[in-house]
């Protein structure tokens, strides 16, 4: 029987069916499984140079890369959900409202100067729609780094393993998106995303200044 801890904040998982290893029966031997799947996404689009053909930021995109950080665990990865969260919009809405984000995500590139608010109204908007049975808030997190790569900008190094589990960082985020939620102002998403910003990261620009592409 498996024993699934669930933290606040968290989605419950109360169908492991999916499961495509049979072996996993507690929490953390599922969080180091998925750690593994999502490292190999992470290596692929954030441990170098990164091309607008490897990251389309559709909507078929997106949900490969959902696929690609735990399509090794789980049977629905990469899937859109087909029933109502404790979090979420509406399913019936999960793909509406994620292209919408896509199709805003193309006229910020254009219009908003600063590509690290880009990257957070990303995040934050591509967590609050919550698109996938599991694993949205670091599929979220990717997304946003991945922008930040394909323009040339730090990526942000978020501590995932505190993120994920009870911890002062992990009521930092929450509290960040609660806040955004309650009253429109991302502040502190943005000082969490600045905090954690890889200002060691080689790919960024020789000036210091974002570079759009």
């Amino acid at each position: 029987m498996a024993i699934w801890a669930t933290l606040p904040g968290e989605t419950p998982i109360d169908d492991i069916s999916g499961l495509k290893i049979k072996g996993i029966t507690t929490r953390k031997q599922l969080s180091f499984a998925e750690a593994e799947n999502i490292l190999e996404a992470t290596v692929k689009y954030l441990e170098g140079p990164l091309q607008r053909r490897s990251a389309r930021f559709d909507l078929a995109w997106c949900l490969r890369l959902h696929r690609e950080m735990l399509g090794n665990i789980w049977t629905w990865a990469g899937e859109t959900r087909q029933e109502n969260l404790n979090f979420g919009v509406p399913w019936h809405q999960v793909q509406v409202q994620l292209q919408g984000l896509l199709d805003d995500l193309v006229y910020w590139e254009t219009h908003w100067p600063s590509v690290l608010e880009q990257a957070v109204h990303l995040h934050y908007r591509a967590v609050r729609i919550h698109p996938f049975m599991n694993g949205n808030g670091r599929w979220s997190r990717m997304l946003g780094n991945i922008w930040l790569r394909l323009h040339l900008c730090p990526i942000t190094l978020w501590p995932e393993q505190a993120v994920g589990t009870e911890s002062t960082v992990r009521t930092e985020y929450l509290d960040s998106l609660k806040f955004a939620d309650e009253t429109g102002d991302m502040t502190p998403l943005i000082e969490l995303h600045e905090r954690f910003s890889d200002t060691t990261d080689p790919y960024r620009p020789m000036d210091d200044k974002p570079v759009s592409g």
